[in-house]
Parts: structure tokens; sequence; C-alpha cells
């Protein structure tokens, strides 16, 4: 198990797959494809398939940062400090931030409550700072261009 509870089994097998006239070219672990016929082996496979890669990513150590700055980015501050940015990714991971949340990992409640409720996006005295605040994309910049020059 994981440090998040969750099974693991890996397949360590070791294939070996020669060329055949070219008996010096080989490689390892060759790629498997799926029938053409789908069969409900094929789909379940699949399926599991997916859904391991998902698990995989969502429990990875950079998703819970990676998706704090973005959510944080795009609802409060262009530059949050590193403080903030814990607490957004611990909520994320933990699935829990005061009274919200389920418990679950990825719980986007505990993420969106810990990006909203956080002093640092509640906070008047950085309000009156120059340097905080959220800035434009680029695309919205030109659309405010062009609305004001009623292009």
């Amino acid at each position: 198990t994981d440090q998040y509870g969750r099974i693991q089994r890996l397949k360590n097998a070791k294939e070996s797959v020669r060329i055949q006239g070219a008996p010096e070219f080989s490689f390892r672990n060759a790629p498997s494809f799926m029938s053409i016929l789908n069969t409900e082996a094929d789909v379940r496979d699949a399926e599991y398939e997916t859904q391991a890669a998902l698990d995989h990513y969502l429990h990875h150590d950079n998703t819970a940062p990676f998706i704090a700055i973005r959510l944080i980015q795009r609802f409060t501050t262009s530059n949050p400090n590193p403080r903030y940015i814990k607490e957004v990714a611990t909520a994320f991971r933990t699935g829990k931030y005061g009274d919200f949340g389920s418990g679950s990992c990825g719980d986007l409640a505990a993420t969106m409550a810990a990006v909203l409720l956080d002093p640092e996006a509640r906070s008047v005295t950085l309000d009156a700072d120059p340097f905080h605040g959220v800035l434009r994309e680029p695309i919205l910049k030109v659309l405010a261009v062009m609305r004001g020059m009623e292009i």
C-alpha cells in the first residue's frame, strides 16, 4: 500500500522481442494493442487502465500544488505566497478544510473553500498593495482595448 492507502499491483515482467532476420535488433516489453473486435474483457481492461492512470495523476505529489496555484491565480491573486499554496494543496490532498469537504483526496469543495476563505484572499490591507491582485490574461486585455475603441 502507498501513503494514501491504495493497494498497488505492479507488473514486473521482462519480455524481449527480437526482429526476425535481424537478431541484433530487439526491444524490451513489447506494446500490446487491443483487438479491433472489442470484447467485454477489452472494454473492462481499458476502463481499469484509464481509472488507474487517473488515480495515479490524482495522487501524484505535484498535482495538489499545481491545481492549488491555478485555482488561486484564477480566483484571488496572481502572485500567491507559499503558505497560501500549501494550505490549498493540503485541503486538496486531505479533502477537508474546516467544516468543508468529504475527507477524500481531490475534494473540490474543500479546495475551493481553502481558496476563497483563506486570510490572504479576504485581507483588506492587501487590497491597498499595488503589487497584489489579479493580472488580466492577454486576450482579455486585447478585448478590453477593442471594446474601448468600439471596434
